[in-house]
């Protein structure tokens, strides 16, 4: 069954409440899914738990054995009491196996399965979807006042407290995952010292290397037709390990503000006065790129490159072909 966005943190307090034996834990935000996942493993089993109750399964370690999973899920503890199982880097291939093993779950034994981003046409999610023991918690990256909430809690963890111009360029450079983002403000927090509010020269100096800012940069390239600027910052992407789909995801949001601010301008606000309504705000140092952006495109071509995206989104999700070769030919179709 499902778990609702705003039923997730009381499920994370009692995640094995109403029989729950297994939860499916995926999305976008790795970050996140791996949070989630270690609060409930920290829920079921302590702080520190007994390594002979706990298993840790990869999707490949799941592909040279099959069996291994139907052996962890019947085992009992030699000492009694729970055990946690828990599987990573999985996929639709391994659903059969999956299914086959659950044969042997025993009433002692939690599964925990870490995931990416999967389609409502999973065989996964479909698997554990329609059991009622099951759950399925989808993650992804936050944005708006939810990071705008995240940010400010982590911070007054610390004692801090960010100026509105640095939360501005916060919400605007961080969000692509959540254990970046929290790695990002711990950082902040170590360098403040005695100091108690973060500013914007402070959030500019210690996050301008977030993959997230080179997304952005991104985005800029290909609404201003930079077929080499381009290029360059999605191998840089790549390489750092940001996901295909979560690239598209930005580039379509990117584009849907620039639709936005047309919008605005065609019902007679000029660039600068449209750009000052778009939520969140533009961050300063983007404004001029943005109104180049809206100088150069018009209504029909960005209805044009937002069906593109569209259509982008689902090819990743249903093609053979690897997603860094689609997300390439899709980027250089854009920015040509």
């Amino acid at each position: 069954m499902k778990i609702p966005p705003r039923e997730i943190a009381q499920f994370l307090k009692k995640p094995d409440s109403n029989n729950i034996q297994a939860v499916l834990i995926y999305g976008v935000d790795s970050g996140l899914v791996r949070e989630r996942s270690r609060a409930i493993s920290k829920e079921l089993m302590g702080e520190k738990p007994d390594p002979f109750n706990l298993a840790e399964i990869t999707g490949d370690q799941l592909k040279s054995d099959p069996a291994i999973l139907r052996d962890e899920l019947g085992a009992f503890s030699l000492m009694g009491g729970r055990r946690l199982v828990v599987m990573r880097d999985l996929s639709d291939k391994a659903t059969s196996v999956i299914a086959s093993a659950f044969e042997n779950l025993n009433t002692t034994t939690y599964l925990i399965i870490e995931a990416e981003e999967l389609a409502s046409s999973s065989s996964l999610r479909q698997l554990f979807e329609k059991q009622d023991n099951f759950a399925v918690i989808a993650c992804y990256h936050e944005e708006g006042r939810d990071l705008e909430g995240l940010i400010t809690k982590t911070l007054a963890s610390f004692g801090l407290r960010a100026s509105r111009d640095a939360m501005v360029y916060l919400t605007n450079h961080l969000g692509n995952d959540r254990m970046i983002t929290k790695s990002e403000l711990e950082k902040i927090a170590v360098y403040m010292g005695q100091e108690k509010e973060v500013t914007l020269e402070i959030a500019m100096l210690l996050t301008s290397n977030n993959a997230s800012e080179s997304i952005e940069d991104l985005c800029h390239a290909i609404a201003l037709g930079k077929p080499q600027e381009a290029h360059n910052l999605l191998a840089h992407l790549l390489h750092e390990g940001v996901q295909a789909v979560a690239i598209i995801r930005t580039l379509l949001k990117h584009f849907q503000k620039i639709d936005l601010a047309l919008g605005y301008m065609k019902s007679g606000q000029s660039s600068e006065q449209a750009i000052k309504m778009l939520r969140p705000p533009v961050f300063y140092k983007s404004v001029p790129l943005m109104e180049k952006a809206l100088a150069r495109n018009n209504a029909s071509k960005i209805a044009t490159t937002l069906n593109f995206l569209l259509k982008a989104e689902k090819d990743l999700k249903s093609s053979l072909l690897p997603p860094q070769l689609l997300v390439s030919n899709i980027t250089q179709q854009l920015s040509r």
